[in-house]
């Protein structure tokens, strides 16, 4: 007898119905949801590497920040050249994982719920057999990529709780609207849960949840101007990331 079911509680099956029937080509909308968390998680780091060590930072003659001429001097030993450019993939490897492992949240695991200050300092499941997915770094040399891959997988057992209290939180304001909706007789209630093109995991957890008839959390304590924060920010950097890669990187000029 396993725990769950040993305090009575609901155990989920593993295929859950939504709208009646198993989600179908679960497997194909999960790794392309998974493919463009990764890229975007990547664009960000892409984003905030050139404005932090990239730009220059000026008001008219001054400036007041420009890092790009110590980074690149930092170490004077010939493969610092290189290195300097790694540890950036590194990072980039790792907030995509983290990324996809926070869109993706594995809610059947029990992961606890964040408060808002958590969710707004660590912004971070997907089976197993689909974690490769994160790697997808096109154009970078693989062992930066792959080192970043298993720090990711690593922190994000720290940011986990991050991504599920998001996810919960906005699936349970859509059980609210549609259990509201039912109580007042509306036509087609369901319309309010999540639908296509949702990732698989949220739309079968607002499912499971009406189906097992289960409490959503007290919002009392709302985080979703956290929420907005966080994805303000990273919406920018993620912009700033495309203009990055695909701008300046090919050998156009930047501003600054």
């Amino acid at each position: 007898m396993n725990a769950a079911a040993a305090t009575g509680e609901l155990v989920p099956p593993k295929r859950i119905p939504v709208n009646g029937r198993p989600i179908r080509l679960r497997w194909l909308q999960q790794v392309i949801w998974s493919f463009l968390a990764a890229n975007v998680g990547a664009l960000i780091i892409a984003g905030l590497y050139y404005l932090v060590i990239q730009v220059r930072w000026h008001i008219g003659s001054h400036t007041y920040l420009f890092l790009k001429p110590s980074w690149d001097h930092l170490f004077s030993y010939g493969g610092w050249v290189a290195d300097r450019h790694n540890i950036r993939d590194v990072y980039e490897a790792l907030l995509a994982t983290l990324f996809v492992k926070s869109l993706l949240a594995n809610w059947r695991k029990g992961i606890w719920r964040a408060p808002a200050w958590y969710v707004l300092l660590n912004p971070v499941h997907l089976p197993s057999r689909l974690d490769w997915l994160g790697t997808y770094l096109s154009g970078y040399p693989w062992q930066p990529v792959v080192i970043g891959i298993l720090a990711g997988l690593v922190v994000h057992r720290v940011y986990a709780p991050a991504g599920n209290t998001v996810q919960l939180y906005f699936i349970g304001r859509s059980v609210d609207r549609t259990r509201d909706a039912i109580a007042a007789g509306e036509e087609n209630p369901h319309r309010h849960l999540p639908r296509w093109p949702w990732p698989p995991v949220i739309r079968e957890r607002a499912a499971w949840i009406m189906t097992s008839n289960q409490p959503v959390p007290d919002r009392t304590f709302d985080i979703r101007w956290a929420v907005r924060v966080v994805m303000v920010v990273f919406a920018a950097l993620a912009i700033c990331g495309v203009y990055a890669r695909y701008w300046v990187g090919k050998g156009h000029a930047g501003f600054g």
